[in-house]
């Protein structure tokens, strides 16, 4: 009699070989033989569809073997890679499904969960397809080995907003730094070095979502999952251009004084130039600010705005300027004067 352990492993590996990995044959009857012992044929049409993650540094195989030959981070010598394709990860989402089987999905705008420091580096993230909801896994390590447990962490939401972000304290170094999920309700993924310590992990949902969190194990992996809501996104999706991601404010927002300006990047050497014209291109101010990081990962960056008196409309800019002509490298959104 085989355990339940052994069942989800048998129903994974059968996923995986019907999705193109590489199965040798006598491996493929010896799979087939157990499943039809253990009467789990049926998960062969019950598992997701798992979508590859587009890095955005394309090819990453150079890119891991290189970082790991690098420069070490602050977290025990841990290398970090600028970025890198999500590495399969033993365990995948076996039991995923199991283990959130009955637990609701909700709209709180808060949660935490975790235990322990442990895990100190975010080994990829995943996105996977079910019918009517799609799985978002972050897979947690201490190193580069895969961790034992989930540890602390803690999640944000708004109401009506398609960014959901999960920050991890003991995060210290990432293999991957953003990727693209596909054309289904998840659209994307940035992790950020936050500006209190740890690491935050933003998803990019193109509708309005319902989301419950599931912790799983030897190996850790921290899974939330995401289910439309029906009704458009209330505000827009965070602006992104070049290097850059603006949090905040977004698009068409009315602006007034003081102004906080927020986001990411990975600019050059971490610098980031902040400016807000007028219809006319009259600059109505302008500042230079630095991110936390550039190098191994997006860098978090915030600023409080003194704005002068004017009405109607007028266009942020953040990025970087060319230094010898007026090209620009980053995002720019329109915004109004007034609450």
């Amino acid at each position: 009699m085989f355990r339940a352990d052994d069942r989800a492993y048998l129903c994974e590996r059968a996923s995986l070989a019907r999705s193109g990995w590489e199965v040798r044959e006598t491996s493929a009857h010896l799979l087939h033989s157990l499943l039809a012992a253990t009467l789990c044929a049926g998960c062969l049409n019950a598992g997701p569809e798992v979508q590859s993650v587009e890095d955005s540094a394309g090819a990453a195989s150079g890119v891991a073997a290189e970082a790991a030959h690098g420069n070490a981070s602050g977290a025990g010598g841990v290398p970090e890679a600028t970025t890198t394709v999500a590495s399969q990860i033993e365990g995948g989402l076996a039991g995923a499904a199991d283990a959130s089987s009955g637990v609701p999905f909700a709209a709180k705008t808060h949660a935490k969960g975790g235990s322990g420091y442990d895990a100190d580096t975010v080994l990829s993230v995943r996105c996977a397809v079910y019918e009517d909801y799609e799985p978002a896994v972050i897979d947690l390590g201490t190193g580069w080995e895969p961790a034992g447990t989930v540890p602390e962490w803690s999640l944000t939401r708004s109401e009506g907003d398609g960014l959901l972000r999960v920050t991890l304290p003991s995060a210290s170094a990432t293999r991957v730094s953003d990727g693209e999920f596909g054309n289904g309700l998840l659209e994307s993924f940035h992790i950020v070095r936050a500006p209190d310590g740890g690491m935050f992990v933003d998803i990019f949902a193109r509708e309005a979502f319902l989301y419950r969190v599931v912790e799983l194990e030897e190996p850790a992996r921290l899974v939330v999952d995401f289910k439309p809501a029906g009704p458009d996104l209330k505000v827009p999706l965070p602006a992104e251009g070049g290097n850059t991601v603006l949090v905040e404010p977004r698009p068409h927002a009315r602006i007034s004084d003081p102004l906080t300006v927020s986001g990411y990047s990975r600019n050059r050497e971490a610098t980031n130039t902040i400016t807000l014209t007028d219809p006319h291109g009259k600059v109505l101010v302008r500042r230079t600010v630095r991110s936390n990081d550039w190098n191994h990962t997006w860098g978090y960056f915030e600023t409080t705005l003194d704005l002068p008196s004017f009405s109607g409309r007028a266009t942020l800019k953040v990025g970087t300027d060319g230094a010898h002509n007026d090209s620009f490298n980053g995002t720019k959104i329109p915004v109004r004067a007034g609450r």
